[in-house]
């Protein structure tokens, strides 16, 4: 493993070092995201089989009948399965982007790093990175309420509360104090990778899913046949697994670098590593333990 290169770096640097580093290790990204959002594809595959297979069995009659008045428990059925595939998403997403947190960590600090080891480390912090998740979304969601901009700028500050939870081993709320401070200064600079990561989420629903999309939405007597039903959720899959490791790599990246623009942090992991000196005020990033 090639030694840390830690050191001050400007957006252009620390979004070209993203880039490369995703481009190096890209089965080890493409692999941790697999994990998580494959068992989302799975259950959605599911309930698409069980609802075709409802539908099928209705419709088994022979001779086309009116179609049937919806039944009230249906309606909370379905409201059930569609919040559940949301609280399924949300805890996906965010154990992904913590094992990819994790990962960025040991490749940043010239540490051992395997698909395994980073999901490891995310075992006891699941419900530190749901409550940052969780936190911020209020937050966020509480500013744009209040005209747009104040939810911007509160997402732009929050950006790096997940890294410093996961790499501190902090609460969420300390973890956004934490990111608060950090970012003091460099709003603009987490708005542009904010702003990317958005285009490349856009870029690639665009290619990938627009054609299921307008099939799905042009009026016809029929669902979509199963097969692109599954063939809609394969490329849903793919764009979530090429293009989520993009911005967790990023922000974890400028949580580094604003360490050690703020916090002189690559003179605490050297004093650190020869073992001289005082442990930082702070937990030093990236050490949480296995459980």
């Amino acid at each position: 493993m090639a030694n840390a290169d830690l050191r001050p770096m400007t957006l252009g640097e620390v979004l070209d070092r993203t880039f490369r580093l995703y481009k190096s290790e890209f089965w080890l990204f493409v692999g941790i995201m697999s994990l998580p959002f494959l068992v989302l594809f799975i259950f959605n595959v599911s309930i698409a089989w069980l609802t075709r297979s409802q539908i099928a069995a209705v419709g088994a009659g022979g001779a086309p009948q009116a179609p049937p008045a919806i039944h009230p428990a249906t309606i909370f059925a379905g409201i059930g399965v569609a919040l559940l595939v949301v609280v399924l998403s949300f805890i996906l997403t965010g154990v992904g982007q913590a094992a990819t947190i994790f990962a960025v960590s040991d490749l940043y600090l010239g540490r051992p790093v395997g698909i395994r080891g980073s999901f490891r480390q995310v075992r006891g912090h699941v419900l530190q990175v749901l409550g940052v998740i969780f936190l911020v979304g209020l937050l966020v969601g509480a500013g744009l309420i209040l005209l747009i901009i104040p939810g911007i700028i509160l997402a732009c500050r929050t950006g790096v509360a997940v890294p410093a939870a996961m790499l501190e081993d902090e609460g969420p709320a300390t973890a956004i104090g934490r990111s608060m401070k950090l970012t003091k200064g460099f709003a603009m600079d987490m708005f542009l990778i904010f702003l990317l990561t958005w285009v490349l989420a856009i870029a690639a629903a665009v290619i990938l899913q627009l054609p299921f999309t307008l099939m799905a939405a042009t009026p016809h007597p029929h669902v979509l046949p199963f097969g692109l039903m599954v063939l809609q959720y394969v490329t849903t899959f793919i764009s979530q697994v090429l293009i989520a490791p993009v911005g967790a790599i990023a922000f974890s990246l400028m949580y580094y670098n604003l360490r050690v623009r703020k916090e002189a942090f690559d003179l605490q992991h050297l004093m650190t590593l020869m073992g001289i000196g005082a442990a930082p005020s702070a937990p030093a990033p990236g050490t949480v333990s296995p459980a």
